[in-house]
């Protein structure tokens, strides 16, 4: 099942608007592009990116998570086949922003799915596993670059992903097919903040959930931070290695690292998760992510493959640990409605990041400043995860007898 999801992910994710990010630099001449696309492109893929995940939480109601993955699957596989033949900016951006739509609502089918058939002493590790299915994407799209666009060009990146897909919709039909049957996700009795196994929250519970719930309120702050830091990093990465004369010596390499820290980072996160908590996991991934993205804040040219070891670290297992922690307190259902608010705060935060980067590099000609900004962010995730870690010590204060 982790195998398979992480195919999900390989497909709606890492095939999205980060292979588009990665291309870009050879996709601007060819069909007239400059940096405000991109930024319109970063943009407009986290506002439909928000929008696939405000809608998790309607289809959780009326659809299973298994018909969403298969879904988001297809439609995935058919929009990345449409990219190989688009010419003009607007239609680009337009399916990009579909891309998003399907991915934000594959992420929140795939996190009810492992919910709802996973123990929840392993659900961290599943989820992390699944969550780096992003990660082996980049480590495609690093490969992409360095082999296969000096021989076939570009155009047919897209092509490939798309073949892949289909592969991946097969899978995960056979997939679905094998799994017990259950009607937990049907369920439709009302919440109450009291009680640990509801099936399902109205838009106004999920909203109230974050406002008075420790979890969904700090799940929600840790996403929309990620979102900040780690999505504009890498829309703008291609383009700054670019700036700087480095593109062809370190943006495939710099790619690939991404891909690989992600692949290690997705299991061995969601183990350190099980053994130590899912707090100190965080706080992990955050310390190491700030000190990688502040080296690349000095000298972008000598710590580029120490940013990309920190991003890894960070932001593919970061979905499935939240996740897993998040469904430590409620149903499967509800777990996917609140991630999927989670993944709209990503998305504010995604919009907001590359909403800056477009101004700084339109004002200064240069996006040094950025990367100083993202890693100033990301000291605010360690203060995050810290909170995270005292409110759990705080917790299990309370929950000791006085003797």
């Amino acid at each position: 099942m982790a195998i398979i999801l992480g195919a999900n992910q390989v497909l709606s994710h890492g095939f999205g608007i980060f292979l588009f990010s990665a291309l870009f630099p050879f996709m601007r001449d060819a069909l007239g592009m400059t940096h405000w696309h991109l930024a319109a492109v970063g943009i407009a893929t986290q506002l439909a990116y928000l929008g696939g995940a405000l809608s998790v939480g309607v289809l959780g109601r009326h659809l299973s998570a298994e018909q969403m993955v298969l879904a988001t699957g297809i439609a995935s596989a058919a929009l990345l086949l449409g990219l190989s033949m688009l010419v003009q900016p607007i239609l680009l951006i337009a399916v990009l922003s579909l891309l998003a739509c399907s991915a934000a609502i594959c992420w929140g089918a795939i996190v009810g799915l492992i919910s709802q058939h996973v123990t929840a002493d392993k659900a961290a590790t599943y989820l992390s596993a699944s969550g780096s299915g992003t990660a082996w994407g980049y480590g495609i799209n690093g490969l992409i670059l360095l082999w296969w666009i000096p021989v076939f060009g570009w155009e047919s990146a897209w092509v490939f992903t798309a073949c892949f897909g289909a592969v991946v919709v097969l899978l995960t039909l056979q997939m679905i097919r094998a799994l017990p049957a259950s009607a937990e996700l049907r369920e439709s009795q009302a919440y109450d903040l009291d009680s640990y196994d509801n099936a399902s929250l109205s838009m106004r519970q999920m909203f109230r959930a974050v406002l008075s719930e420790h979890r969904a309120c700090m799940s929600c702050l840790i996403y929309f931070l990620v979102g900040f830091t780690c999505i504009t990093f890498t829309s703008w990465l291609n383009t700054y290695l670019d700036e700087l004369a480095q593109r062809e010596a370190l943006s495939g390499s710099t790619w690939t690292i991404l891909g690989v820290s992600g692949m290690i980072a997705g299991i061995a996160i969601g183990k350190l998760a099980e053994k130590r908590g899912h707090a100190f996991a965080v706080l992990t991934m955050s310390v190491g992510y700030a000190v990688g993205l502040a080296a690349f804040s000095f000298d972008p040219v000598q710590y580029a493959f120490v940013a990309g070891v920190g991003y890894g670290v960070m932001y593919f297992p970061v979905w499935g640990i939240i996740s897993s922690w998040v469904a430590q307190r409620y149903s499967p259902i509800a777990t996917m409605q609140l991630s999927g608010l989670g993944m709209v705060a990503s998305a504010m935060g995604g919009s907001a990041g590359n909403l800056t980067a477009g101004y700084i590099q339109n004002t200064t000609g240069s996006l040094s400043l950025l990367y100083l900004i993202l890693a100033l962010a990301a000291v605010m995730l360690i203060v995050c995860a810290g909170l995270m870690v005292w409110h759990g010590r705080r917790e299990e204060g309370v929950m000791q007898p006085v003797s």
